[in-house]
């Protein structure tokens, strides 16, 4: 008798249990993107670096590519941004531990980080200058320049694809200096610790506009880097995301794939400096890039 009783009491306090632990189970497997539409909020990490991702000082969380993922998250019902501002290198590692939900930071996809995250399809390409002193003293017109100068220093942004770029034009570690903000490359040019930088196109353009440094110019002509396959190198910008989100990956293409049908994200990108030219070809998508195909 006894053992019966306790018996159902112990069977009582198990299925009691259950209970209690069946609700919290459900709620830690939800993925990111049913937890951003239970909330209406994501997390984004960027690198606070105009005109991609920034925030402004009123707090706004702005960016071309941050506008162009407010546009394809809202019909979503996700409305809203909050930002954790990392170093660029630190983007990666952050999304994959869960610190933020999304890059958003205007990142390169490449195949090399295609090991570690997933991609959304890209937003934009974008072409990789160079800028150096005033009336170019160096006579830069190519990476290939400076790889044959036993002298000429570039600097470049940590954890970036620009530096793959620099190696495989042949110049050695010792005369790449790596900076971890595109503005301290700025500066480091300005103070002659390198001949010249190495950046995204808008990017050098902004900085030029904002400091309105006059002992700065953007090279022109320029060579654009070339890859193995002999085409110039473009580079496409996407979202960042966890490999497992792959329900948030198909749902936030479906909506980039609209706001381009409609004519919507050239609209959001241009006054952020992006033209028609600095939109994807149509069906270039994130596994052909990832693939190197």
């Amino acid at each position: 008798m006894m053992r019966s009783v306790l018996g159902r009491l112990s069977y009582g306090f198990l299925a009691a249990a259950l209970w209690t632990v069946a609700p919290t189970t459900q709620a830690m497997s939800a993925t990111a993107f049913e937890t951003a539409k239970q909330t209406g909020t994501v997390t984004v990490g960027l690198a606070n670096e105009k005109p991609y991702a920034y925030i402004e000082t009123d707090g706004k969380v702005t960016g071309a590519i941050v506008e162009v993922l407010r546009a394809a998250l809202e019909p979503l019902g996700i409305t809203k941004i909050e930002a954790n501002v990392n170093e660029f290198s630190a983007l990666v590692p952050g999304v994959m531990a869960g610190r933020f939900d999304i890059i958003g930071a205007g990142m390169y996809v490449t195949p090399k980080r295609c090991e570690s995250i997933a991609f959304t399809n890209p937003l934009t390409q974008i072409a990789t200058v160079l800028a150096t002193h005033a009336g170019n003293p160096g006579n830069i017109h190519s990476l290939e320049d400076i790889a044959k100068s036993s002298t000429l220093k570039v600097g470049s942004q940590l954890g970036t694809a620009q530096v793959d770029d620099l190696h495989r034009a042949g110049i050695p570690d010792n005369r790449i200096v790596l900076f971890s903000r595109d503005t301290e490359g700025f500066s480091g040019l300005q103070a002659g610790r390198v001949d010249a930088i190495y950046y995204p196109a808008l990017e050098i353009s902004e900085l030029i506009a904002k400091t309105g440094a006059k002992d700065v110019e953007r090279v022109e002509p320029f060579t654009i880097a070339k890859g193995a396959d002999g085409k110039p190198l473009l580079n496409f910008q996407s979202l960042g995301l966890r490999k497992e989100d792959t329900d948030f990956i198909e749902a936030l293409n479906k909506q980039i794939a609209a706001l381009r049908a409609s004519g919507k994200l050239a609209e959001i990108l241009k006054p952020f400096g992006f033209s028609a030219q600095d939109l994807p070809a149509d069906g270039v998508t994130a596994a052909a890039i990832c693939s190197g195909s």
